[in-house]
């Protein structure tokens, strides 16, 4: 993986984009930061707080307040740059803001975490494929897709799509909500996803590990059939998955974190999952749902050089 590299030569677009990033992260952070945002999340905090029994019973254990992260995030983005808004941008492949100024095409997505059940998420950022443009082709052995345009075009002019991610921070442990006051953790976060264009000087390599994965399908290929894996463990079971893999012409691959791993004939690779309540190896297609090092967004340069803050957190300690 990768910080961005000043030494790499650029060209004036890629100047542009990286002009355009710094200054739109500013203005939003200045969005997120302000006094108004952070009231209209308190606002929000005490609803479901006040309310949390009645919510809890017709939402049950989802997600009560990633609805209003996104209606919040949406109004104060047009309210403090509906001057610089030109129209939407009208592609379905885009975040939950997707808007069209003079200069670029301007994505927003809005993530909610709950630092109770899912405190790892706050360690790295998640991008879905419909998220960004980054083209990141070095994760070893896994595909990585990334839907959104890097340029798209209005009235002949060339607007580079910049995205952008706001993170909400929340505590609920299906007794009770309040927005995030732990210790040394944000409460909101904001991070800049690289342009598609700007990958070279990031060396196609952002991407930390992924969240889910997509599978190949025995409908797709006859060779992509899931080995399913008997109801054993310990040797036996180890027994069996190198019988497997022999058979095959399967060879080990390296370990990805606890996962072991086999490589095909065709390059693809395959690791135990399971599909319904059944055990079984199965090929990877992609990875989906992707996690970047938080570490790695951090420090921006512009076109000049100068350096600037592509993640920063915030902290809200007043209830």
């Amino acid at each position: 993986m990768s910080e961005q590299n000043i030494t790499i030569p650029r060209d004036e677009f890629q100047n542009k984009i990286l002009n355009l990033e710094k200054k739109y992260f500013n203005r939003i952070y200045e969005i997120i930061n302000s006094d108004s945002f952070k009231n209209d999340l308190l606002a929000i905090e005490k609803e479901i707080k006040t309310n949390y029994g009645e919510y809890s019973e017709k939402y049950g254990n989802v997600n009560k307040v990633n609805i209003m992260t996104e209606r919040l995030l949406c109004h104060h983005l047009y309210m403090e740059l509906n001057e610089h808004i030109k129209g939407i941008y009208p592609s379905p492949i885009s975040s939950d803001f997707g808007v069209r100024t003079d200069d670029c095409i301007l994505c927003v997505d809005a993530k909610t975490i709950n630092i109770k059940t899912n405190k790892v998420d706050i360690s790295s950022t998640q991008l879905e494929e419909n998220q960004n443009s980054f083209d990141n082709k070095k994760f070893p052995g896994i595909e990585v897709h990334s839907n959104l345009k890097k340029v798209d075009y209005f009235h002949e002019k060339e607007l580079p799509v910049l995205t952008y991610i706001v993170k909400i921070i929340y505590y609920d442990d299906k007794y009770r909500f309040s927005l995030n006051r732990e210790e040394n953790t944000p409460t909101i976060v904001l991070a800049c996803i690289p342009n598609g264009k700007l990958s070279s000087l990031f060396d196609y390599n952002i991407v930390l590990n992924f969240k889910t994965y997509n599978y190949y399908s025995e409908a797709e290929d006859i060779r992509y059939k899931p080995i399913y894996i008997p109801d054993i463990e310990g040797e036996e079971k180890q027994k069996f998955l190198k019988q497997a893999c022999e058979e095959r012409n399967f060879m080990p691959y390296p370990m990805m974190g606890n996962k072991v791993m086999f490589i095909d004939q065709n390059r693809k690779i395959w690791w135990e999952t399971s599909t319904g309540n059944r055990k079984c190896l199965r090929a990877v297609k992609s990875g989906s749902n992707m996690r970047v090092k938080n570490e790695y967004l951090k420090n921006r340069y512009d076109s000049e050089n100068n350096i600037w803050e592509g993640y920063k957190e915030i902290k809200i300690n007043e209830e």
